[in-house]
């Protein structure tokens, strides 16, 4: 198993003290040289090429390498960006994520039509893998959905009755996206979240209409959020796992926040939703055993996500993996 880091644990969407400093070209520099004194060999990136939401993803402008047109602005071109991370010390992308709320939050942002979220799935995962393939990369980590609660709102006219055919319109472009990626040698896993249509039990019904070729990203936090546990679903997809997502939370949905829109930020019960790795009830250890027992020789992605301090973080991280996790 190789440990490596999500650069999502960096919050681009919540403001603070300084905040504008993390759309900086020098600010990720520094932070990819702290990645790898921290030891990680490999980085999993996310993916957004659209310009509406404009604190996070100020494209062209962000140093963040979130899109081909980021990268292509501030590093010259995926070459060149491999070779400054190589320079520093990390020796690959592990993979990218795609996240189809980005989709809903950009037709919504424009007043677009929900008729048009298929097509922009399909052509930003095809967007995705030709990233993959600049950078040397090989796995595009897609999530399974946007929120329930924005589902619900915008979709089927916002009545009762539009989950059926998204989930079956989901699974054929899943399967379709997984066909070009093979056709590039590149593969393709679904990740899930709490607040997505991989909720609970209904993760099993989603992989059950998938091709073999379509592996799975467990996100243990989101699991144990959605009420699985997170050692016994790793057992259950032991054959089809990748990029395995290694974070933490001590949340409990007593709220049904899964269903609300902003399902990560509660308006009410507890506010804090994820905590740093190694705090919350996630038994991390178990599920590196169980990986182990698994003969999983893949990435494990260790993420603190909306963590209060970065740079601690990636200390905590580090710590934990080689003195508990190496040691399951």
């Amino acid at each position: 198993m190789k440990f490596g880091c999500s650069l999502e644990m960096i919050n681009m969407r919540t403001s603070g003290p300084n905040f504008i400093i993390r759309q900086s070209k020098g600010y990720w520099m520094e932070m990819f040289k702290l990645v790898a004194a921290a030891g990680f060999k490999g980085i999993e990136l996310p993916y957004n090429p659209y310009s509406s939401d404009p604190i996070a993803f100020e494209v062209g402008r962000c140093g963040m390498p979130i899109s081909r047109a980021a990268v292509h602005a501030k590093y010259e071109s995926p070459q060149a960006f491999m070779a400054m991370l190589r320079d520093f010390g990390i020796e690959e992308v592990t993979g990218v994520h795609v996240n189809p709320n980005d989709i809903l939050l950009e037709l919504l942002a424009r007043d677009g039509q929900m008729s048009e979220y298929f097509p922009m799935l399909q052509a930003l995962a095809d967007e995705a893998l030709d990233f993959l393939s600049a950078l040397g990369a090989k796995t595009l980590v897609l999530s399974i959905s946007p929120e329930i609660g924005l589902l619900a709102e915008n979709f089927g006219g916002g009545k009762d009755g539009w989950q059926p055919d998204f989930v079956a319109r989901t699974i054929e472009a899943v399967n379709q996206i997984a066909a070009r990626a093979e056709t590039k040698g590149l593969s393709l896993a679904l990740k899930n979240e709490f607040w997505g249509m991989g909720h609970g039990e209904h993760l099993q019904e989603i992989f059950a209409g998938l091709v073999p070729q379509v592996l799975y990203s467990p996100d243990v936090a989101h699991l144990s959020i959605g009420g699985q546990d997170p050692v016994k679903t790793v057992e259950i997809f032991a054959s089809r796992l990748a990029q395995v997502r290694l974070n933490d939370t001590s949340f409990a949905d007593t709220e049904q926040n899964f269903r609300k829109i902003n399902a990560e930020i509660p308006v009410t019960g507890s506010q804090r939703v994820f905590c740093d790795l190694g705090e919350g009830h996630v038994d991390a250890k178990g599920l590196c055993q169980s990986l182990q027992k698994a003969g999983y020789d893949g990435w494990i992605i260790c993420e603190s996500r909306n963590t209060l301090n970065v740079h601690r973080a990636l200390l905590k991280l580090r710590w934990l993996i080689d003195h508990e996790l190496t040691q399951a």
